[in-house]
């Protein structure tokens, strides 16, 4: 019983990504239904951020965007593209970036399909709270799982300016 527990908990799974892995980085659209490609950036050197959050306008995530925009112009600096992603229709999106003057792009995910890119787990249809940093190589330079939205922005810039250094 000890082994089963140890295989099914403990272990990490096989389909689990980490620092490394290649990423097939696809065309989206943002939450207002531009055009995002997002492997283009990646080849313009690039770095790309995902913060993916259950639901907008609610309170961690509300404070998890408000952080990302106020750090925003640092991330610019140092070539940082954000993308919020959640499952939330556009309409939700577009009011959320509004209502908080967030910066950076949204992204709805309705159909799971970067959800499942990246592997950020779920339930129903709630996004776990996982940042994901993609190089411009096009592979996952760090994943941050589960994270605090009251601290993800500063902890994720402190990382890429030891990175740029």
């Amino acid at each position: 019983m000890r082994l089963l527990f140890c295989l099914v908990f403990l272990l990490p799974p096989a389909w689990a990504l980490g620092p490394g892995d290649p990423v097939n980085l696809p065309r989206v659209q943002d939450s207002y239904g531009q055009p995002v490609d997002l492997a283009a950036l990646a080849r313009e050197g690039r770095y790309l951020l995902f913060w993916f959050y259950p639901k907008a306008s609610s309170p961690g995530c509300t404070a998890q965007g408000k952080r990302y925009a106020e750090l925003y112009p640092e991330f610019e600096r140092l070539g940082v593209a954000i993308f919020g992603v959640s499952a939330d229709p556009a309409s939700e999106q577009c009011a959320f970036i509004e209502q908080m003057n967030l910066k950076g792009a949204m992204l709805p995910d309705k159909d799971g399909s970067l959800a499942r890119l990246f592997r950020v787990g779920g339930f129903l249809g709630f996004y776990n709270r996982d940042t994901i940093l993609v190089n411009p190589k096009g592979r996952i330079e760090r994943i941050w799982r589960n994270v605090n939205p009251f601290r993800d922005a500063d902890e994720v810039l402190a990382y890429i300016r030891a990175l740029r250094r």
